[in-house]
């Protein structure tokens, strides 16, 4: 994962450059593996993607507009969107998909129906049963701890 965010930084970094060296619009768009959506647009993402998908050509520069463009050009943009849309469709479907499965198999673990964390403390009255039962609720706390710990690390890892 900290080599995704890196990666994804570099490319970030590199379409920045080239936005402001070539005074070019850039856009980016990329899933990571857990189904998490990451844009880079210059001037924004929404702004790129919007042009794209209307047909529109780049307000930046001082080429002949639409109009003027020849037809195999166009049709090469046109085939260009149908291929862009349909990985979208694709990518949507592949993360609505991967967050059915992962909720079927979240409904497939096996559930107790008393488990530990739910047990009061103050009502347990056996003080062996009251220490085991701390023993889990610490446990768990450093676990939770070290879970946090790691998350934080690798968002802010350069």
């Amino acid at each position: 994962m900290v080599t995704f965010y890196r990666r994804k930084q570099k490319i970030y970094t590199k379409l920045s450059k080239l936005s402001l060296l070539c005074g070019v619009d850039v856009g980016f768009l990329v899933y990571s593996n857990s189904g998490i959506t990451y844009t880079f647009g210059s001037p924004s993402f929404k702004v790129v993607a919007k042009r794209f998908l209307n047909c529109e050509g780049s307000s930046s520069t001082s080429l002949p507009q639409q109009p003027n463009i020849d037809v195999q050009h166009q049709k090469k943009m046109e085939e260009l969107y149908k291929l862009y849309n349909n990985i979208l469709q694709k990518a949507n479907a592949e993360k609505h998909k991967g967050m059915v499965m992962a909720k079927a198999e979240a409904e497939a673990l096996p559930v107790e129906k008393n488990p530990w964390w739910r047990v009061d403390p103050p009502t347990v009255k056996d003080k062996e049963v009251l220490k085991q039962l701390m023993e889990k609720y610490e446990d768990l706390y450093e676990k939770l701890c070290g879970e946090v710990v790691a998350k934080n690390q690798i968002e802010n890892a350069p």
